[in-house]
């Protein structure tokens, strides 16, 4: 046996299944599960659009294997502009929580570790971990209006405060306290957010730049 863990709204929804079947039948069991609307939802695993008419066994990474859980991020948005929302990550990035991690390579596999959280992946193989690098950048959410995101914003601009450690668009940015430390959003993995200094060492114990 193995499980499905659908991400929908917060919750995570889990549901068993054979590792034959095909991802159409084990998503139509989620949807009768959570009571979901069928017609505006797409599914992501490992950063790519499922196709529902594969199996599990065929979609499922070898690192994955270990356990045969799936996790699936389930969205609900207009298919034909999903790509534009996906975008390659300018650094590398945890694919469990986003943050900036080390890289290795051994064996012609990849090996990512050393996030601030602890995360460890390791056996990448080299086909799958352009997937494992995809930001949805319209979850980047204005933390003041709480409406705009990356995504809609002009040129896909926003920011970051790091006084109030809150995302900003364009528009809450331009009525935010003027003496609070300000940055671009693309620079917050480069700038110490309590100096406002950029960053020039890593500690290896803490496994943060400083």
């Amino acid at each position: 046996m193995a499980k499905s863990i659908f991400n929908y709204n917060g919750l995570e929804i889990i549901i068993q299944c054979n590792i034959q079947e095909k991802m159409k039948e084990i998503i139509n069991r989620f949807i009768l599960k959570a009571e979901a609307n069928a017609n505006n939802l797409y599914f992501l695993y490992n950063g790519n659009i499922i196709n529902e008419e594969l199996t599990l066994a065929q979609i499922i990474r070898e690192i994955d294997k270990e356990t045969y859980s799936i996790y699936i991020l389930v969205n609900e948005t207009n298919k034909s502009i999903l790509k534009e929302k996906l975008i390659k990550s300018k650094d590398i990035i945890c694919p469990k929580c986003g943050d900036n991690i080390l890289i290795n390579i051994k064996d012609y596999k990849i090996n990512l570790n050393d996030c601030k959280n602890g995360h460890k992946i390791n056996n990448i193989l080299f086909k799958e971990f352009e997937s494992t690098q995809k930001i949805d950048i319209s979850k980047i959410i204005c933390n003041n209006c709480k409406q705009n995101n990356k995504y809609n914003s002009y040129k896909n601009e926003f920011f970051k405060c790091f006084t109030c450690n809150n995302n900003l668009c364009p528009l809450c940015k331009s009525v935010h306290d003027k003496t609070h430390k300000i940055i671009n959003y693309e620079q917050q993995n480069y700038i110490c957010e309590k100096h406002n200094e950029n960053y020039i060492k890593f500690c290896n114990q803490c496994k943060i730049n400083i």
